[in-house]
């Protein structure tokens, strides 16, 4: 089954550095499948393994002729993908040790923003030899952790 077109994923994907000019084609072909239509966006879909200059202003013009995305830094980015982390970390979906190190990524990315930057601190617990806590210890606060995240990013 096919996602449904979030554009808000991709452009956090892009500020966090997780998808590069050669994802743009692809970007803008399920943009028009999703009914959204420009010149920027057609030209982004017609591009051939695009590097950064072919991409050039049209991202920023094929995200206008999106319309209103809420991802507008790689603050906001990080924070956004932290979120969609700690959800599954949350519902049981993603292992909460292999998650914080992600959330551990997305701190350094946001500059430590306050709602990640306990992430930072879990992540590698485990080493940390004599003051190391229990693996079920750091998983409960892992848990935690994500539950506080998710309460304070706004829906």
């Amino acid at each position: 089954m096919k996602e449904v077109f979030n554009p808000d994923l991709f452009v956090a994907k892009w500020y966090c550095s997780q998808v590069g000019p050669e994802n743009m084609p692809q970007f803008a072909a399920d943009a028009l499948e999703a009914g959204y239509d420009g010149p920027a966006l057609r030209r982004l879909a017609g591009l051939i393994r695009p590097n950064s200059r072919e991409i050039g202003s049209l991202f920023q013009e094929a995200l206008a002729e999106i319309g209103a995305t809420r991802i507008h830094s790689k603050n906001q980015a990080a924070l956004f993908l932290g979120s969609l982390t700690a959800k599954a970390i949350v519902d049981g979906q993603m292992d909460p040790i292999e998650g914080c190190s992600i959330l551990s990524h997305y701190a350094v990315v946001s500059g430590y923003q306050n709602a990640l930057a306990q992430f930072d601190q879990l992540d590698g617990a485990l080493s940390w030899g004599e003051h190391a806590p229990s693996k079920r210890e750091l998983v409960e606060d892992i848990i935690r952790e994500a539950r506080k995240l998710l309460a304070s990013v706004p829906d």
